[in-house]
């Protein structure tokens, strides 16, 4: 067993590893083996650092998990500290209050010094600018109700929906300057479909996931299965890519195309039948999401053909370690940004967690659901996070996005 001494220049030397920035903690190693008997009694809304420990346990445990909860960025690879936080980047600093529930498809739009997303529990529109921080609403020529994916093709917004009782969800094309929208998918030969997330290739096609979470939004039961599809935009032909996914939700490609990232939060509608199901009442609406402890919380990577842009092989990526996993993105050097519960986890490709970005203070009403991060966007060399109860930003990272998305 470590002595109190070693235990605390242990707690001692990992901070100073992180001194290059004064809001970078690194995860001290003594951490690897805690005091027995130690709990984290909800995986769904206690995250690492809430970790509870004995009573007689050496003070340097707590202490240290006190000092990561208050982090801004947390590292659990050195790589965290050289490649992603720099000594001049700064906090994660909340620019804007919003309300409760969902806030999807954040997409930054240059020309207009904007970042455009689907907010208020994806019944308004809404934009926020990036210098000034102000929140507008924005209006679309028709209704494109539950909006969640979004992104940007060759300088065209494409916008993907569950849809509502009266009109079925499907992919639309998006005249920011005018506000026309326009739907040009909404079936699969007759049956709903619905997009929960998308990316776009070079080679004209979209990929997008769908998911049983826009049943209790439509009152529409599933007919195409919860999948990863493929939109070919030149034919119009939709490819269901992977069925055997449960619950797909965040899709992302690898900057150089050679690679897609989806991840799989299992079945969040039904009640899995498992003992260690843990729910969250979330959004406005009070959907109901169930996340199972024994299910996926898995981001994949699909080997894509050079030939035809399809996957050809799947592996793991990693493991959500609290809450689910929600929207991705990707920075230029190729690294994982994944929203989750309580912040962003950063990961090389190989599966490696580098570090996170720590946002414990995202609930401003003592809502645990609002800790959840729903999705990210670069601005350049900033990323801007949407919670359920907040807009986040981080100035100076040393990535930037990539560039296809904005």
């Amino acid at each position: 067993m470590l002595s109190l001494s070693l235990i605390f220049s242990a707690c001692i030397l990992g901070t100073r590893a992180a001194k290059s920035n004064p809001y970078l903690v690194a995860y001290p190693s003594f951490l690897n083996v805690l005091p027995e008997p130690f709990d984290r009694p909800t995986f769904l809304t206690n995250l690492f650092y809430q970790t509870t420990l004995p009573s007689n346990a050496p003070p340097q445990y707590g202490a240290a998990y006190d000092t990561l909860h208050n982090a801004s960025f947390i590292s659990f690879d050195p790589r965290f500290a050289t490649d992603v936080i720099g000594s001049a980047t700064g906090p994660v600093e909340k620019v804007a209050v919003i309300e409760d529930g969902s806030q999807e498809m954040p997409m930054y739009l240059k020309d207009e010094g904007v970042i455009f997303w689907s907010g208020n529990d994806l019944t308004q529109f809404r934009t926020i600018d990036v210098k000034t921080y102000e929140v507008k609403n924005y209006t679309t020529s028709v209704p494109v109700p539950n909006a969640a994916a979004g992104t940007i093709h060759k300088g065209q917004m494409y916008l993907g929906n569950f849809g509502d009782t009266t009109v079925h969800g499907g992919i639309w094309l998006l005249d920011y300057k005018t506000g026309n929208a326009t739907m040009i998918l909404n079936n699969q030969l007759g049956l709903s479909i619905g997009a929960d997330d998308m990316t776009a290739d070079d080679r004209g096609g979209i990929f997008f996931t769908d998911t049983a979470s826009r049943v209790p939004r439509t009152n529409r039961t599933m007919q195409s299965p919860a999948a990863l599809y493929y939109l070919r935009l030149s034919t119009m032909s939709l490819i269901a890519v992977d069925p055997t996914l449960i619950g797909p939700n965040g899709v992302v490609l690898s900057p150089d195309g050679k690679e897609l990232y989806v991840n799989d939060n299992g079945d969040t509608y039904n009640p899995p039948n498992n003992i260690n199901a843990q729910v969250l009442t979330a959004g406005k609406l009070g959907s109901t999401v169930y996340v199972n402890s024994a299910g996926p919380r898995t981001i994949y990577a699909y080997t894509l053909s050079p030939t035809t842009g399809l996957p050809i092989s799947r592996r793991t990526v990693a493991v959500a370690e609290a809450g689910f996993l929600d929207g991705m993105k990707v920075s230029s050097s190729g690294l994982i940004f994944a929203a989750v519960y309580g912040g962003v986890d950063v990961y090389d490709p190989d599966g490696t967690r580098l570090g996170r970005i720590n946002i414990p203070d995202a609930s401003p009403n003592g809502k645990p659901v609002e800790k959840h991060v729903v999705n990210i966007v670069f601005e350049g060399n900033n990323l801007w996070c949407f919670a359920y109860g907040g807009v986040y930003r981080v100035q100076g990272l040393l990535v930037k996005g990539d560039p296809r998305l904005g």
